[in-house]
């Protein structure tokens, strides 16, 4: 029987995968394998999906604008936060299905550290 090697142990490992992985998404917005036309189509979605949510929201945000102060600060705070979240927690969420497999599964088996391989310990004899 041939002994089995680190490295061949190392390709058969499982990796967890996550639906919304936001840290991958961030390992691949800054890594400089991906290309630059797929992150601007992460962010084209993620503003899409900002225009969405505020057609969404206008009808509630016309009922508080009623009220003079909380109206005010309502429109001013968390639409200014929310034009700059959103977008990008949407395109740190969708850049993993938009950026090629083959690159997502390697910057994801390069993120995984060593020592959490799901064979546990190697120890040589």
């Amino acid at each position: 029987m041939p002994k089995t090697t680190r490295d061949d142990r190392e390709f058969t490992r499982k990796i967890s995968r996550k639906m919304l992985d936001w840290k991958l998404g961030y390992a691949l917005l800054g890594d400089r394998r991906v290309p630059l036309r797929y992150k601007i189509a992460a962010f084209a979605i993620g503003y899409a999906g900002l225009a969405i949510l505020g057609l969404l929201e206008f009808p509630v945000e016309e009922i508080i604008a009623i009220v003079p102060f909380l109206g005010l600060i309502g429109d001013v705070a968390l639409d200014g936060a929310e034009a700059v979240f959103v977008p990008i927690l949407l395109a740190l969420l969708i850049l993993p299905y938009l950026a090629p497999s083959a690159l997502v599964d390697q910057i994801r088996r390069e993120r995984v550290p060593a020592d959490r391989s799901s064979e546990g310990p190697i120890i040589d004899i």
